[in-house]
């Protein structure tokens, strides 16, 4: 598990992402940031760990992989949550005194002291974040007394699993291309609550969905986040920014656009967005990437792509035609 006490490094490229690779356990044990940790060895071989980790604000993801069985101790951070899945099938490992799979969520956190025996092939995907951010949304979810329920280990439904392995294993490929990128704050503040939701889904991924809006409240609720979006089509809005500036839970904004527009509230942000972009580049002579940032697109190789799947041409083709 992992936490930490300074931002890390970005290094030169500006990319907020560290990549270590140990061949001594005590060399892994020092990878990850602001623990007082201990890996014993317990199984004979060459040690190898391979440890990659990037943050976002106070926002930290990481992975981390050992080819050799360990004992890790140490100690959680004060005021942090740490929560971590095995990216494959864990046969022979425990954390504190509970068995792993590959649907167990762990949890260390808030100065609580970690123990963890390692299978002899380890390969664990988790984020650190604040309790504060993390208990704020949880509230708004109408559960405020989850975390102090939380077990060490906790199973939970393979899908859950796998969207909580998908959202970090997504999060650190963006993190090696951020470079290329135009709004560094955009991408920052996107990235961090896209993980910061993921927790929650993880965490709420048996809550039933009572309370529900009416179709009326429905219809509402989307028409505010429509004009919101056209106000602000720059600013960074993910799920848990809709769901802060709407004053709702996250299955409740997913259920309203669903049920209204069919789409999910970011696959409907987008495609106004791509909209944006095609009338402005129909009606101004400006760069495609100027347009681009205006209407939330930071990334251009990538808005280009997404662009010719959304309209079947490139941005300079309706350029071209302009």
């Amino acid at each position: 598990m992992h936490s930490n006490t300074e931002p890390l490094d970005t290094g030169a490229s500006g990319r907020p992402v560290r990549h270590l690779v140990a061949t001594e356990a005590a060399m892994a044990a020092g990878g990850l940031d602001g623990w007082q940790k201990r890996y014993p060895q317990l199984t004979p071989g060459q040690f190898l760990a391979e440890v990659q980790q990037a943050t976002y604000g106070d926002v930290h993801v990481f992975r981390e992989r050992t080819n050799q069985a360990l004992l890790e101790e140490g100690e959680a951070r004060r005021g942090y949550l740490s929560i971590a899945l095995p990216h494959r099938e864990c046969a022979d490992g425990w954390f504190s005194g509970y068995r792993m799979s590959g649907d167990t969520v762990l949890r260390a956190g808030n100065g609580q002291p970690l123990a963890m025996r390692t299978p002899p092939s380890l390969d664990l995907l988790g984020v650190t974040l604040p309790l504060p951010a993390l208990q704020r949304v949880m509230e708004r979810e109408g559960v405020p007394e989850l975390i102090t329920r939380l077990q060490p280990a906790t199973e939970v439904r393979r899908a859950a699993s796998e969207d909580f392995r998908a959202a970090m294993l997504a999060v650190l490929a963006a993190s090696a291309m951020q470079s290329e990128v135009f709004n560094q704050r955009f991408v920052e503040s996107a990235m961090r609550d896209a993980l910061l939701m993921a927790v929650v889904s993880t965490l709420t991924h048996d809550i039933g969905d009572a309370l529900l809006p009416t179709p009326p409240a429905r219809r509402r609720l989307v028409a505010q986040a429509y004009e919101m979006v056209r106000a602000a089509p720059e600013a960074p809005w993910s799920v848990l920014a809709l769901c802060e500036r709407l004053g709702v839970s996250r299955r409740t904004l997913q259920y309203s656009f669903n049920e209204v527009t069919g789409l999910a509230p970011l696959e409907f942000v987008r495609a106004l967005r791509m909209n944006g972009v095609r009338r402005a580049l129909g009606e101004r002579q400006e760069p495609v990437g100027v347009v681009a940032a205006r209407w939330g697109f930071n990334h251009l190789p990538r808005f280009a792509a997404q662009y010719r799947v959304f309209f079947g041409e490139l941005p300079s083709e309706t350029v071209g035609r302009g």
